[in-house]
């Protein structure tokens, strides 16, 4: 099975302070499960409106880097990763607290899978260049 998951960052628009969101040991803030059979993932729109509803933000909060897609192995087979930003100035701790998770630094995700460590590896180089 093929299923989508989404992670989510904050990249300050004054230092470019980089901040990823994190829920427990793991950085995948939504998740979808692909239809059986045909081999075609859903839009990644319907995870930001399933990571927008989990953090109680309004719609446009969050917006999909379209130019990021990454695979990796998870238990159940093959895992999508895509990318989302919030798009506010600041991050939006409060929601974030509110869904059990919080924000930190590429330096601060000891603990989490290493197979979502090489994918926060790939999404780093992605967004700082």
């Amino acid at each position: 099975m093929n299923d989508l998951a989404l992670v989510l960052y904050h990249k300050q628009s004054t230092s470019a302070r980089l901040r990823f969101a994190r829920f427990g040991d793991s950085i995948v803030a939504a998740r979808l499960a692909a239809p059986a059979g045909d081999g075609v993932l859903p839009h990644p729109g319907t995870l930001t409106a399933r990571a927008t509803d989990r953090l109680g933000l309004p719609a446009g909060a969050l917006q999909i880097d379209t130019e990021f897609e990454a695979d990796i192995l998870s238990p159940d087979g093959t895992l999508t990763v895509r990318l989302a930003h919030f798009t506010d100035i600041d991050p939006p701790f409060d929601a974030v607290a509110s869904a059990d998770g919080r924000f930190v630094s590429i330096t601060e995700m000891r603990g989490i899978p290493d197979t979502e460590r090489d994918v926060l590896r790939l999404v780093y180089e992605h967004v700082i260049g």
